[in-house]
C-alpha cells in the first residue's frame, strides 16, 4: 500500500498535484471538491462533495490530477512557486500543509501560530510565555526587594547614598512596570510615585547642597564663594524640613500592604502583561517618543533660544526619555537577549550630558529663589548668576545627537 504522506511542489500557476493513488483510492477524478481552510494548522483540507447540492465555489482536478489552490490561501500561507507541500491522507480527506509548517520546538502540526519566520504550537507558546514571565518575575522581584531595602535604609539617614538608591530603584521599577503595560492608575504605581515625590524632595536638595559646597570650595573669588555657601545653607535648612516629612511618610507608603500588593501582582497579573508583549514594537514606541521629544527641543531652541525656559524644559523631557530607554534596554537584555545591552550605552551618554545641563539650570533656579535671603551685594549675586549662565550656554552648545 502506498504511503499516506507524500510531498509535492506548488507550480507556477499555484497548482498542486494530488498523487495518482490517492485520486484513485478516493475516486476524485471529475468530482467536485471543497477546500476547507484550517487557519490554526495553516492547512487546506480537500473534501469530496458527496451531496447533490454542489457549492458554487468548488474545485475539480484537471486531467493531470492538479488542484488549483486559490491565490488568497497561497498568499496567506506564503505558498510560493516551488514551495514543498505535504499531501496527507486522513480517512476520506486530503490535507495539504507546507512541509516546514510545524512547531519549531516540538514538531507538532496542529494549533500553530506564525512567529516571525517560523511556527509555534499553542502548548509550546504557552510554555515559552511562562518561562519568559518567570524571567520577568525574577528581575522584578530582585529590583523590588532592593527598592524596599533602600527605602527602609533611607529613613535612617546614616548614608545619603541609600536615599539616592531608593529613588533610582523606584524609578527603574516604575519604568519597567509601565513598559509591560501596567495602567498608570494601578495602586502599585501610585504608591511608588508617591514615595518618589517624597524621596525626590530630599534627594534633590542633597545634590544641590553637595554642588554648592563644591562650588564654594573651588571658587577663587571669596565674595562668590560666600554666595554659594549661603545658598547651600538655605537649601540645607529646607532639606531638614523635607527629611522630617520623609521620615514620617515613607514607612506609611512602602510597607507590608505594599508588599502584599506586589505579591498579588506577581502571582495574578504579571503573566497577563507578559503574554501579549511584543518587545520590538514596544521599544519602537519608546524610541518614537524619544524622537518626538528631541524634535520638540530643537523647535523650542530654534524659536526661543537654546537656554530659554521652553528649550530647557523640552531638553529635560529628552533626558527623562533617554533615562527610561536606558533602563528598558538594560533589563530587557537580561530577560530576552544581550544584544539590547549595547543600545543602553547610547542613552547613558545622553543622560549624563543632559544631566550636567539640568544641574546648572537647577543652580540658577535655586539662586533666583534664594536671592532675597542672600546677604551679599546685588552685583556679586549677578556676577555669580552670569557665570552660571555662561556655563549653561557653553554646555548646551556641546549637545550632539
Amino acid at each position: 500500500m502506498a504511503d499516506k504522506t507524500q510531498t509535492r511542489q506548488v507550480d507556477a500557476m499555484g497548482r498542486v498535484v494530488i498523487p495518482k493513488h490517492l485520486r484513485e483510492q478516493l475516486a476524485l477524478v471529475d468530482e467536485p471538491l471543497l477546500l476547507k481552510h484550517q487557519k490554526n494548522n495553516r492547512a487546506v483540507l480537500v473534501i469530496k462533495v458527496t451531496s447533490r447540492d454542489v457549492p458554487e465555489e468548488h474545485k475539480v482536478l484537471d486531467e493531470q490530477g492538479r488542484l488549483l489552490i486559490p491565490a488568497e490561501l497561497r498568499h496567506q500561507y506564503n505558498w510560493q512557486q516551488g514551495e514543498k507541500i505535504q499531501v496527507e491522507l486522513d480517512q476520506d480527506t486530503i490535507r495539504l500543509q507546507g512541509l516546514h509548517t510545524r512547531c519549531s520546538i516540538c514538531g507538532a502540526r496542529e494549533s500553530l501560530l506564525k512567529i516571525k519566520d517560523g511556527f509555534l504550537c499553542e502548548p509550546c507558546l504557552t510554555t515559552g510565555n511562562e518561562k519568559i514571565a518567570e524571567r520577568w518575575r525574577l528581575v522584578l522581584d530582585e529590583l523590588q526587594n532592593e527598592y524596599i531595602e533602600y527605602c527602609q535604609k533611607a529613613v535612617s539617614f546614616t548614608d545619603r547614598e541609600d536615599l539616592h538608591q531608593a529613588r533610582v530603584k523606584g524609578r527603574r521599577l516604575q519604568t519597567l512596570l509601565l513598559f509591560l503595560g501596567m495602567k498608570k492608575d494601578h495602586k502599585l504605581l501610585e504608591k511608588i510615585q508617591e514615595a518618589h515625590r517624597h524621596l525626590g524632595k530630599v534627594r534633590e536638595r542633597d545634590v544641590l547642597i553637595e554642588a554648592f559646597a563644591k562650588r564654594a570650595a573651588n571658587e577663587e573669588k571669596e565674595t562668590h564663594a560666600a554666595v554659594f555657601h549661603q545658598v547651600k545653607e538655605i537649601v540645607d535648612e529646607k532639606r531638614r524640613k523635607e527629611q522630617r516629612k520623609l521620615e514620617k511618610n515613607l514607612p506609611q507608603i512602602i510597607n507590608e500592604k505594599f508588599e502584599r500588593r506586589w505579591d498579588a501582582f506577581i502571582s495574578k497579573e504579571l503573566y497577563r502583561l507578559v503574554m501579549p508583549l511584543e518587545i520590538e514594537n514596544r521599544i519602537a514606541e519608546y524610541e518614537q517618543t524619544f524622537t518626538e521629544a528631541v524634535t520638540s527641543y530643537e523647535e523650542a531652541a530654534a524659536e526661543e533660544g537654546k537656554t530659554s525656559k521652553p528649550a530647557l524644559k523640552a531638553l529635560h523631557e529628552v533626558r527623562i526619555q533617554a533615562k527610561q530607554l536606558r533602563y528598558i534596554y538594560l533589563y530587557v537584555s537580561k530577560i530576552h537577549s544581550t544584544v539590547y545591552e549595547s543600545r543602553a550605552e547610547r542613552y547613558k551618554q545622553y543622560q549624563r550630558q543632559f544631566g550636567d545641563i539640568n544641574d546648572i539650570r537647577d543652580w540658577l533656579s535655586k539662586l533666583k529663589d534664594s536671592r532675597k535671603k542672600i546677604e551679599a551685594p546685588a552685583e556679586e549675586i549677578k556676577e555669580v548668576k552670569d557665570k552660571l549662565t555662561a556655563e549653561l550656554e557653553q554646555s548646551v552648545s556641546y549637545i550632539k545627537w
